[in-house]
Parts: C-alpha cells; sequence; structure tokens
C-alpha cells in the first residue's frame, strides 16, 4: 500500500476497487455478498463473474482511462459492468435510467463511452438520441438489433489482465445536478470509493450479524456506496431490490433480516405516512441513514419512534466523494446536526465574498479534503467549472448552512438554482433553458417549492410572447419528450414580469418560491376546465 494513510485510527488497506473486490474473494471467497433483485452471490462468484466481464472487455480493445458507460435499472450486470470496467483501469459511467431525448443525448455525447450496455428496454431511446453509439455495445434483456448479447461478456475463463492502477486514477464518473448549465460529471477516483467504505463503517458503526437493505438506485453514489461497496468492506451481507415498494418494504426487511438500511427522503415520509400496523416495531434494524432536512420537520422523529429505529443525519455531495462525507454518529447528542469531517474534511461557511464566517452565522458551506484523493478530482470536460469550485482551495457546495460553536454542521438548504426532487439534483438553469425554446415562451424561471411527499416540487413561472395563449399542458407534454420525468414542473404559472431587487435588477426567486399555487396549473389534477389567463 502505497498510501500508508491512516484515519482515525484505521489503516487504509486498499487503494482501488480492484484491490478491495479481490482480497474479498481470496478471504471470504464462499461467504454470502450480495442479493441484487433475488439474485444471490458469494464473493467468490461476485468476483469470478466480474473478472469475466473485465478479461472480455480487454480483449474487445477496451484499455485504461477507456469509457464505458451502462443504462441499467438496479441489476447483477449494472454491479458486473462497474467492477469489471474499474478492474481494468476503464472509467465507468452510469446512466440515469430516467434520461430521454436531450437529457440523454447530452450525457452520451459528454461521456464518449467506447462501449456500451443498455437494458433491451432502454435501447430504443438510445438510438433516438442521435447520439454517437460506440461500436462496442451491449443489451441485456431481449435482443436488438447490433447490439451484442451481454453474456459475452461473461463468457470465457480468462482471467483479467494486470493493470497498474493508482489511488488518483479515475474509476467513476456520476452525473450530479448543478448549479448552472447542464449536469456535470463528477470524476471520482479509485481511492475516494474505498475512503467511501470507510465512512460508511464509521458512520453506521459496523459490527458482527449486521445486514444492510438499499433501493436507492445504482446509478447514483447513495445505491453504489451504501447498498454495495460499503457492505463488501465490511464484510457484510447487503441486498439491493429493484425499487421500493411500500406494501412489501417491511416483509424485506424481515426476510433479509437486515439491521441497517438507507432511504431518500420520499421514502422515509410514505413509510412514516402509512397506515399504523400493530407489529411494525418487530423489525430487525437498528440504524437508518436519513435524510432529515428535506422532509416536514415532524417526520424523522415520527419515524424513529414508530419504527424504534436510530436516524443518522449526515451531509453528502457527489463533488465530495459521494456519501457520509460529514456525518454524525448513532445515538447522537445533535440529532438535527449533520455532524462533522470526522477526521476527513475541514469544514468552513463563506460569505459571498468568501470569507469566514462565525459560527452561528448562515452562508455557503465550503469543505477541504483531509486525505488525498476522496473528493472529486474535477468536473469532466470542465475544467472552468472545476476551477470555479474549488477556488481558494476550498470545495464550493452551492449549499447553505451553519456551523455550531463544536464546529458540527447544520444545513440549511440548497442555493435557489438547485432544486432537489424525489431524490435528484436538478438544475434549474437547464429547465429554464429547454422550455426557453417552446414557441410563444418569452422568459421563464423554474424554482422548487415544498412537495407533500417530501423534497420539492419543480415550479415554472412564464412570461409568454404577446398574443400567445400557451397551454401547461402542452407545454408539459413538450417537455416529457426531451428530458427525464423528474424534471418536468408539475406546476406551470404565467406572469407579466418577475420580482427583482431594485439594486442590481436581479430575480428574486426567493419571492417567487413564496408564492402559493392557487393561480398555478397543476399536472397532477384535471386540466380541462384550465384557462390561459
Amino acid at each position: 500500500m502505497s498510501l500508508e494513510l491512516t484515519v482515525n485510527g484505521a489503516r487504509m488497506e486498499w487503494e482501488t476497487i480492484g484491490q478491495l473486490l479481490d482480497e474479498r474473494a481470496r478471504d471470504q471467497r464462499d461467504q454470502f455478498a450480495i442479493e441484487i433483485c433475488g439474485r444471490r452471490m458469494t464473493y467468490g462468484e461476485l468476483v469470478g463473474l466480474a473478472d469475466r466481464v473485465a478479461a472480455n472487455l480487454h480483449g474487445l480493445g477496451i484499455r485504461k482511462g477507456d469509457h464505458v458507460a451502462s443504462m441499467l435499472p438496479n441489476s447483477l450486470e449494472q454491479i458486473l459492468t462497474w467492477f469489471g470496467a474499474v478492474k481494468i483501469g476503464a472509467v465507468w459511467f452510469p446512466v440515469n435510467t430516467g434520461l430521454i431525448g436531450d437529457d440523454l443525448a447530452y450525457t452520451l455525447r459528454d461521456a464518449a463511452p467506447k462501449a456500451l450496455v443498455v437494458a433491451s428496454d432502454y435501447v430504443a431511446r438510445v438510438e433516438a438520441t442521435g447520439a454517437d453509439v460506440p461500436g462496442l455495445r451491449f443489451t441485456v434483456g431481449e435482443a436488438r438489433p447490433a447490439y451484442a448479447s451481454f453474456e459475452q461478456l461473461l463468457s470465457g475463463t480468462a482471467a483479467p489482465p494486470a493493470v497498474e492502477i493508482g489511488p488518483a486514477d479515475p474509476a467513476v464518473v456520476v452525473y450530479t445536478g448543478g448549479t448552472t448549465g447542464l449536469p456535470k460529471g463528477v470524476i471520482l477516483p479509485h481511492f475516494a470509493w474505498i475512503a467511501a467504505t470507510y465512512r460508511y463503517r464509521e458512520t453506521f458503526d459496523i459490527r458482527p450479524g449486521d445486514r444492510h437493505y438499499s433501493v436507492l438506485s445504482l446509478f447514483h453514489n447513495g445505491g453504489l456506496q451504501l447498498g454495495v461497496l460499503g457492505p463488501i468492506m465490511c464484510g457484510i451481507p447487503t441486498t439491493v431490490d429493484a425499487k421500493f415498494s411500500l406494501s412489501n418494504y417491511w416483509r424485506r426487511i424481515r426476510e433479509t433480516k437486515s439491521t441497517v438500511i438507507d432511504m431518500i427522503g420520499t421514502i422515509m415520509l410514505l413509510l412514516a405516512q402509512a397506515p399504523e400496523n400493530p407489529d411494525e416495531k418487530d423489525n430487525s434494524v437498528r440504524v437508518c441513514l436519513a435524510p432529515i432536512l428535506q422532509l416536514p420537520e415532524h417526520i424523522p422523529p415520527l419515524f424513529a419512534e414508530r419504527f424504534g429505529i436510530e436516524l443518522i443525519n449526515v451531509y453528502s455531495l457527489s463533488e465530495g466523494g459521494g456519501t457520509v462525507i460529514i456525518h454524525g454518529k448513532p445515538n447522537s447528542s445533535k440529532p438535527l446536526s449533520n455532524g462533522n469531517g470526522c477526521g476527513w474534511a475541514d469544514l468552513q461557511i463563506v460569505d459571498e465574498r468568501d470569507l469566514p464566517l462565525p459560527p452561528g452565522a448562515v452562508g455557503q458551506i465550503c469543505l477541504r479534503p483531509r486525505v488525498p484523493h476522496i473528493f472529486m478530482a474535477g468536473y469532466l470536460n470542465n475544467e472552468k467549472k472545476t476551477v470555479e469550485t474549488f477556488r481558494n482551495l476550498w470545495l464550493h457546495t452551492g449549499d447553505l448552512g451553519h456551523l455550531d460553536e463544536d464546529g458540527d454542521l447544520y444545513f440549511t438548504g440548497r442555493q435557489v438554482h438547485w432544486m432537489r426532487r424525489r431524490g435528484e439534483n436538478v438544475s434549474a438553469y437547464e429547465i429554464e433553458a429547454l422550455v426557453r425554446q417552446y414557441p410563444g415562451v418569452k422568459d421563464v424561471v423554474a424554482v422548487g417549492v415544498p412537495s407533500d411527499v417530501g423534497e420539492e416540487e419543480i415550479k415554472a413561472f412564464v412570461i409568454a410572447e404577446p398574443d400567445y395563449a400557451i397551454h401547461p399542458a402542452a407545454l408539459a407534454q413538450w417537455c416529457r419528450t426531451r428530458i427525464a420525468a423528474f424534471k418536468v414542473p408539475r406546476y406551470i404559472e404565467f406572469v407579466a414580469d418577475f420580482p427583482r431587487s431594485t439594486t442590481k435588477l436581479e430575480i428574486e426567486r426567493h419571492k417567487l418560491k413564496a408564492l402559493s399555487n392557487e393561480r398555478a396549473w397543476d399536472s397532477t389534477r384535471d386540466t380541462d376546465t384550465w384557462r390561459h389567463p
């Protein structure tokens, strides 16, 4: 181990994802590792299949630094593509399965993969983008013209070649919603993924006998780091299901005997609001990672009391290495705090001039790593934004919060150009750039407004050109053909102008956010009687 790092008393044992996987396959070969969508694997079986994918990708010409993308739902094939690619030094790009049209075309062009693995149900979407699809393309599911079966990547018995891979080498690029422009590809090096597994162990206080259960998507850091890699590092079993089911969630917990769970805010809200069951505290879960400040304030304590589960509040972002970079601990005396850097990162709150603010003052959250190679290496194809984000040697998160006298973080909210819907980060600028292309739209501002299922709904305030009568249902349907469903505005309201500041005439988004939805068109209601104001 060339890094020879010790953090919080623990020596970092691996530099790369491949090293971690190989050690588990050697030392715990026959131990149950993961159940993914009903398919149960030991460490030996899992790593053995990943090695086949790695060997076959290499045999087809994929080399260190090449891009391998996959657009798959939660599945064993998603994990094998990830592990197979990174074991030969290739860079893996998990594509959000909700993307369509312009969204998907942009991502594929930005990623420029040399190999692509796609679920058969998504092939038509990929082909419709007009993006250059690489020659190496594979499909999972039904056969599709010009796509080889994923089974080809599982054939043979050849071992993957030895490739020199270091802790700073890129492993995965995850696309994240940003504060300006289109989503950005966050380049995470191998050691960022290893560090995330140690933080996983610290945060959940993992102990012998623990089992993890997750329904988080395996194209986001949360699902990948919490649901898969963290448990593998800790040597505990993990179960990842295809998606969340309100009616089956606690049944699956009992079946898997899980003690550790993770969830987005919407899931916690739905579970907390479900009809009560006399035996609902009869579950094996001891601890849950909780998005406390993305929910109505009464929901987290209600959930914890109702189900008898300890909640851990955390703060995370892809640029900071993914999950639990700032984290509390079980039984924290400050349940509303997001915790602190715990030896992994320094925290600072700054004003608009980048000057540090005292405890209690709200400003932008900035982070600085205390361990090398645990934050992003930068944004893919965007050096200017990388430099801007790391200005003055601090990672500027674009989020707001304050520190207490002990240095613990309290997340206040996201800056106004960044919305959070159904566990996804959405750029207001991205929505606005699209809606402005619609005939008759003079200008538009998108904001996040409170949702009845937690987090936010997207609301678009539209100024129409004179003599144009735009029907919001038609506008929303037009958006659905071009962007992911979770980005399409639920509310559309027509206005004559936007509120602006008296000095710089800047749009006052906070005032738009504070308006009621009484005059807005709502996609969840009957639209037949709606008339343009």
